[in-house]
């Protein structure tokens, strides 16, 4: 099963780029069939990357393939590899085993994860909170999914954290550059 089948916000930007290959340590994006201009500043763009780190595996050097290719290595190849290991966690948490209320539960964690991502690079983290707060469980199992959701949701704000230090520590060492 393809991460993007599990994830609903990457799967969104995943059909935009043809392909993208992992060949030694670079990752080699297709970006000749997407309707974006290719730039890794731009949110879609990030997610399509992060999407192909996803299925493909890290990578010290990410490629855009165009009529000019852009690369990226060094700490922002880092960079995306780390954010792209977060994202992984809202595709596989949530109600596994769960009944097929749980997969259609506003308050799953696929949900959640999905509000999170919505704000992309900036997280949306309290309207997650938010949703799980005013969540009412209706089931037996609905505790143990809102405890491992609240669990997913903490790794990925801890995470996101962490990632934020290690950029601003990066660019205070490096001048921004």
């Amino acid at each position: 099963m393809k991460i993007g089948t599990l994830c609903p916000t990457i799967k969104k930007n995943s059909n935009e780029t043809a392909d993208a290959e992992l060949e030694e340590d670079v990752l080699s994006i297709n970006c000749r069939k997407c309707s974006k201009v290719p730039d890794f500043r731009s949110p879609e763009c990030m997610k399509c990357i992060m999407h192909h780190i996803s299925q493909q595996g890290n990578a010290g050097r990410i490629r855009l393939r165009t009529s000019k290719d852009l690369e990226l290595f060094g700490p922002a190849a880092e960079t995306l590899c780390e954010m792209a290991a977060l994202y992984r966690p809202a595709a596989y948490g949530g109600s596994q085993g769960g009944s097929r209320a749980c997969s259609d539960c506003s308050s799953s964690c696929s949900k959640v994860m999905e509000i999170v991502w919505s704000g992309f690079p900036d997280p949306n983290f309290d309207s997650a909170r938010g949703r799980l707060a005013s969540f009412r469980p209706t089931e037996s199992g609905c505790n143990t999914c809102l405890q491992r959701t609240y669990r997913a949701l903490d790794q990925a704000e801890l995470g996101m954290n962490n990632l934020r230090k290690k950029i601003s520590i990066e660019t205070a060492r490096t001048g921004g550059v």
